[in-house]
């Protein structure tokens, strides 16, 4: 896999494969969660007739039908926003139908574009261009759902995923205006997987994307627009290989339209969760490491006991992090004792340098490292910041030395930090239990079983130091 790509993927959270089922499940809690965490009194989105605002608007209305059955108060509301007579008229009703939303409402975006267009065209002689007017449409449509929830306590369901994210395919300010991104992290063979899981007329889910915003060129296709087909991006986002060209073509958006990403909150967010916001941070369970004939002999056990981790950590929707060790061959990021032993281990795309096969990958944030620390010249401590983590729970290998040093230095940086016993190895047992000793107490930072560490991520009760 290509470097870059690695770190898109990261950055969106795709998986190579999902369950339908399950990400529906994760997607409506989601949006239950955090509409009573804001105190909004439900969500309102424009429905086009296409995949993505159909998905989004019936994850909606199975979100806010929650939020009624557990004894709580809320609406959806699906918002058509037609310019003058949509192209695929019979899609959007069919849609409208099919998402079921609590209510339905129709504003035609028509008379405020073609006002603005005369006032520029009064103003400077000249009509906006077809591809200007296009955004002007998208940013009207956003401009009467915000009106319409001011007015309702609402909140603004934006449609953007993963392969639109990518290629900057949408309009800044217009339907990359939201204030929640239900389908984040799905590329659109996927959301048309759950789509399709959710019972939707194959007119729906199999549907040609278009954004049908041109005048001249009515109901061109994204794909089109692109100069790129869905499939190969999504290929790319499942970390699969596509060629040279393509994936050349995809980083090119992705670095030119980085203004376009902002940052309405995404189904990996945590910060706005109340509480004190707990990250799992696995380190080096990597090939690499199980070369040592100590850690080899535990290495079932050991997966099979951060595997749980993973698991219980995904299930309160607390974020993972895996971190792993690379190093350049030229030696660039070899430490002293392995440019002394002219010794380099764990290259870039080596299967050294791999998670272990039995390790669960699926949906997590991936850091590389250098040195023992996962702090030490990484952007670990600004992306936990970014999701509101302030509180680890460390395991993986080596204890004498990474973990120990990741959680030393996660003090240093005014993070609490809690150690997986049961979920922890080395091949020096006697200086790890000095260290670990070290670490409960004179940073106060609990050593938990592998029991208090799953009650730990499924509550997100801080356990009480062992230190006097």
């Amino acid at each position: 896999m290509r470097e870059l790509q690695r770190t898109i993927i990261d950055h969106l959270g795709v998986k190579p494969e999902i369950d339908p089922a399950a990400e529906v499940d994760r997607r409506v809690r989601f949006l239950v969660d955090y509409l009573r965490a804001s105190g909004a009194k439900g969500y309102v989105l424009g429905l086009s007739g296409g995949v993505d605002s159909t998905l989004a608007g019936r994850l909606a209305q199975l979100a806010v039908e929650k939020v009624r059955a557990e004894g709580g108060d809320a609406v959806f509301v699906g918002m058509r926003l037609p310019y003058r007579v949509q192209h695929d008229e019979a899609d959007a009703v069919t849609a409208v139908e099919f998402v079921d939303a609590d209510e339905a409402v129709t504003v035609n975006v028509a008379p405020g574009v073609d006002a603005l267009n005369g006032e520029i065209r009064e103003a400077t002689g000249s009509e906006l261009t077809d591809f200007t007017k296009g955004n002007a449409k998208a940013r009207h449509r956003m401009v009467a759902q915000y009106a319409l929830a001011g007015d309702r306590g609402l909140l603004v369901i934006g449609a953007d995923h993963a392969a639109e994210n990518v290629t900057g395919f949408f309009t800044k300010f217009g339907d990359g205006a939201a204030d929640v991104l239900p389908l984040s992290g799905l590329n659109k063979r996927q959301g048309r997987a759950l789509l399709r899981h959710l019972g939707a007329p194959k007119q729906l889910w199999d549907k040609v994307p278009t954004a049908d915003l041109l005048d001249e060129n009515e109901g061109q296709t994204d794909e089109d627009e692109l100069g790129l087909r869905y499939d190969d991006i999504d290929d790319y986002l499942e970390g699969r290989d596509v060629p040279e060209q393509i994936a050349e073509t995809i980083e090119s958006v992705w670095h030119r339209n980085r203004h376009k990403r902002t940052t309405p909150v995404e189904v990996s967010d945590a910060w706005w969760r109340p509480g004190e916001q707990t990250a799992l941070v696995v380190i080096d369970m990597q090939n690499s490491y199980f070369e040592f004939p100590d850690l080899a002999s535990v290495r079932d056990e050991l997966v099979a006991s951060i595997n749980e981790l993973i698991e219980a950590a995904h299930e309160a929707g607390r974020p993972v992090v895996l971190v792993r060790t690379e190093h350049a061959r030229d030696r660039s990021t070899w430490t002293l004792n392995m440019c002394e032993d002219d010794q380099g281990f764990a290259f870039p795309g080596t299967e050294q340098a791999q998670f272990l096969d039995e390790l669960a990958t699926g949906d997590h944030i991936e850091v590389v490292k250098t040195r023992d620390s996962a702090f030490f010249d990484t952007d670990l401590k600004a992306r936990l910041a970014h999701i509101g983590v302030d509180h680890l729970l460390v395991c993986g290998v080596s204890t004498h030395s990474c973990v120990a040093q990741t959680a030393i230095d996660g003090f240093a940086e005014n993070l609490h930090v809690a150690i997986a016993r049961g979920a922890i190895s080395s091949d020096n047992s006697e200086l790890s239990e000095a260290l670990l000793d070290f670490c409960a107490d004179q940073m106060r930072q609990p050593i938990v079983d592998q029991q208090a560490s799953l009650e730990l991520l499924r509550t997100g009760a801080w356990p009480e130091s062992d230190s006097d």
